[in-house]
């Protein structure tokens, strides 16, 4: 958005490409100043979709999708990567040689996680369905011309982008609620406020009272005394 701002003559996100904003020479109608920041940005997103792939493989199961998911994520994280350091001016084999790969892959890696999470994580496998079918038919609106070609790139591409936004944001949101709440909360529990509370009194120590009880003793007469 920034990058399109900084356009001389307006930029239509309908009808131009996306790769129009990282073009470095300027022609008639159509003039980058930013284009370094947008080949920076596709650069950025693919050592990202790299990074992100490497914290996926924790939450998929060993197996032959698992490989090809992974494979995958490479594929879609080096072609964004190279579409930064190939921009279209630079060639229209080489600049697609680098995109076509990430273009197709992204929506194959959709399905498969979708397919790989439905018994697992029935939402997270909806939520790679929903991206994967606004992808492909973005993609299937874009080369059958229905659709402005910027219109009908950025369906196809950004439901990726979407996808892993929202997705990592869930993953770090899951873990900070095991790590970071679960100890804000057992902190609150063992803290216990301190109440001021007064020293027991001391009481008197009272000396034992002993009484003596006088008891007059008598004598008795024997009876036979008295008899004499």
């Amino acid at each position: 958005m920034f990058t399109a701002a900084a356009w001389s003559t307006p930029y239509s996100f309908a009808q131009d490409s996306i790769s129009s904003l990282g073009v470095t020479t300027c022609e008639v109608g159509s003039c980058s100043p930013m284009h370094d920041v947008m080949n920076s940005a596709f650069f950025a997103l693919g050592v990202l979709t790299l990074l992100g792939a490497l914290f996926l493989h924790r939450h998929i199961r060993s197996g032959r999708e698992k490989k090809w998911i992974l494979s995958l994520a490479v594929i879609i994280a080096v072609s964004t990567a190279a579409t930064g350091l190939f921009p279209a001016n630079d060639g229209t084999i080489i600049h697609w040689s680098a995109v076509l790969p990430g273009f197709v892959a992204r929506h194959v890696v959709l399905v498969l996680i979708a397919w790989h999470m439905w018994h697992e994580k029935r939402l997270v496998a909806l939520w790679s369905a929903l991206c994967a079918l606004v992808g492909l038919v973005g993609a299937g609106l874009m080369l059958g011309q229905a659709l402005h070609f910027g219109l009908g790139e950025r369906l196809a591409l950004y439901p990726l982008p979407m996808w892993m936004a929202v997705t990592g944001m869930a993953v770090l949101m899951g873990l900070a609620r095991r790590t970071v709440f679960r100890n804000v909360e057992f902190s609150l529990r063992s803290f216990r406020p301190r109440t001021a509370t007064s020293r027991p009194r001391r009481s008197a120590v009272t000396a034992p009272r002993c009484s003596i009880e006088w008891q007059p003793r008598t004598i008795g007469v024997d009876s036979s005394e008295t008899r004499a």
